[in-house]
């Protein structure tokens, strides 16, 4: 992919990752849809959106027990109103990837286009740490794609699911992460695409 895109895409999706630490306010539900969902075999609630400028729109699940400075498991659904295509969005996110490996051993990625050419999922690993010791390793998977919502707000939807691993549970989590990721990949791609009406 060429590292070529839009500049308000850049800034828009370079913030869907990353070792972030939020202070969750009144949380608006921004879609229209349930704030209890499932993924797979997990229940997660909304616990944080943002809506910072008139095209995107952020919102983030959490399964019960969890926080946003330390939690196990997210599942994030994110809107931006565009005309641009899905790929655009990948693209933004694989450069912020291809700058993180330059200091980050352990980041990497896989993107998969669906046939028709108008979806991408892109799964990736990231770290932190110091003295050659992780204390945090985070797997996203991100699915791009094409969206018109109920009230005609055409643009590109992503659904995307993480999960840490922390301290002693690192090393038995990435002895089995291929595993693991092909089945939440798996799982990403046949997840029913939210029915979202923005507000």
């Amino acid at each position: 992919m060429s590292p070529k895109f839009a500049v308000p895409l850049i800034t828009l999706f370079v913030i869907l990752t990353g070792f972030k630490s939020v202070v969750h306010d009144d949380v608006v539900n921004y879609y229209g849809i349930p704030t209890a969902i499932s993924f797979y075999k997990t229940d997660f609630t909304l616990s944080w959106s943002s809506h910072p400028n008139d095209t995107y729109y952020k919102q983030e699940y959490l399964p019960k027990g969890d926080v946003a400075d330390r939690f196990n498991d997210m599942l994030l659904i994110d809107f931006i109103v565009t005309d641009l295509p899905a790929k655009d969005a990948a693209r933004a996110q694989i450069n912020t990837i291809y700058e993180r490996k330059k200091t980050d051993a352990v980041c990497n990625f896989e993107v998969v286009k669906s046939q028709d050419g108008n979806e991408y999922i892109l799964n990736f690993i990231m770290s932190e740490g110091n003295n050659d010791t992780l204390s945090l390793v985070e797997w996203s998977a991100y699915d791009y794609k094409p969206y018109t919502d109920k009230a005609g707000h055409k643009g590109i939807l992503l659904v995307g699911i993480s999960h840490r691993a922390y301290g002693d549970n690192i090393t038995p989590f990435l002895r089995s992460l291929k595993k693991y990721k092909d089945e939440q990949v798996h799982n990403l791609a046949v997840y029913p695409t939210p029915e979202i009406q923005l507000k």
